[in-house]
């Protein structure tokens, strides 16, 4: 796979947060043990989602010498626009100069975005449709949850991802699964903005609302059976799977995943401790770190799993 990602210079560690706690339930070691993180990343004040996601897509175009020309569509997976409108993605496409013959579609998903983005990219392929596919993930999810109670604000990173899909990769992505249960949708979503809570006045700080035990056993419920059906997709068992690379929501998520399929830990990346949270981009900077420090090999099978706001789900089987 043709993969890079992004990551904002600044960091910020777990004193920050411990120095604005009202008790010692927030100490630097009481949020790693919450969290599994000690530092996450923060995109720079003059920083937009279509800047992480230029630089995550230049990372990719520099790194493999990819001619921008090649590229007939262009897919942006983010919850964090620039803009309410027009989509985000046009800001993108004009950052990368890309033809004005290439396609451009933007996919309002957050942390199951990326394979959501790969069933998008490879039918696309398959059809005949395009030849072609890059396919980016950017949020400012740390600036998303600034102003959130300590319990969110300790979690999120901002980040970006960007994947070439094309004819020489498109038959190594497996069969896609994803879910829905739209009766989860106030579990966590952000109130006002839209037309069912206009901005005026008296409206509060714009941030995310999370139910976080609602999350937690949403994620229990589910995603061990969504594991269970992409392996029976691709006709593969557990055994099978080299790597897992799950969603990087927080480190207890990953570990009641992990134990609920009795997964060897050796074979689940962990990724969340210098990154946090990343939405969309969690699992192909997971991915891709995995592989540039020789973990991910050549040839692997990796079973990748998002799951989140929605509440949505998917995944799939990546052969390296």
């Amino acid at each position: 796979m043709k993969l890079a990602y992004y990551l904002p210079n600044e960091t910020i560690d777990n004193s920050y947060f411990a120095s604005l706690a009202k008790s010692d339930e927030y100490s630097c070691e009481q949020i790693y043990q919450k969290s599994g993180i000690k530092y996450r990343h923060k995109a720079a004040p003059n920083e937009l989602t279509s800047d992480l996601a230029a630089k995550a897509a230049l990372n990719l175009i520099n790194g493999y010498d990819i001619d921008p020309a090649s590229i007939d569509m262009l897919l942006l997976c983010t919850q964090s626009p620039d803009y309410l409108q027009p989509a985000t993605i046009y800001l993108l496409h004009h950052k990368l100069n890309l033809p004005k013959t290439t396609n451009a579609m933007e996919i309002n998903i957050a942390c199951s975005g990326y394979a959501h983005g790969l069933l998008i990219a490879k039918s696309l392929i398959i059809s005949k449709s395009v030849k072609r596919v890059l396919l980016c993930t950017a949020d400012m999810c740390y600036k998303m949850f600034e102003n959130s109670d300590m319990a969110q604000r300790i979690l999120f990173g901002d980040g970006a991802s960007a994947t070439i899909i094309d004819d020489s990769n498109a038959y190594k992505i497996g069969q896609i699964i994803c879910g829905t249960d739209g009766g989860g949708f106030f579990s966590m979503y952000k109130k006002y903005g839209g037309y069912a809570n206009p901005f005026n006045a008296q409206t509060p700080s714009n941030t995310l609302t999370m139910n976080g035990p609602e999350i937690f056993l949403f994620t229990i419920r589910e995603i061990p059976n969504l594991v269970k059906q992409t392996l029976k997709a691709n006709n593969l068992n557990l055994d099978d799977i080299d790597y897992f690379v799950f969603h990087q929501a927080n480190l207890l998520i990953l570990q009641a995943i992990a134990k609920s399929l009795k997964l060897d830990n050796s074979k689940v990346i962990y990724d969340i401790e210098n990154v946090g949270n990343t939405s969309s981009s969690s699992i192909p900077i997971a991915l891709k770190r995995a592989i540039e420090n020789n973990k991910i090999k050549p040839t692997n099978k990796v079973l990748i799993a998002g799951f989140g706001i929605g509440l949505a789900w998917s995944g799939t089987i990546i052969t390296i």
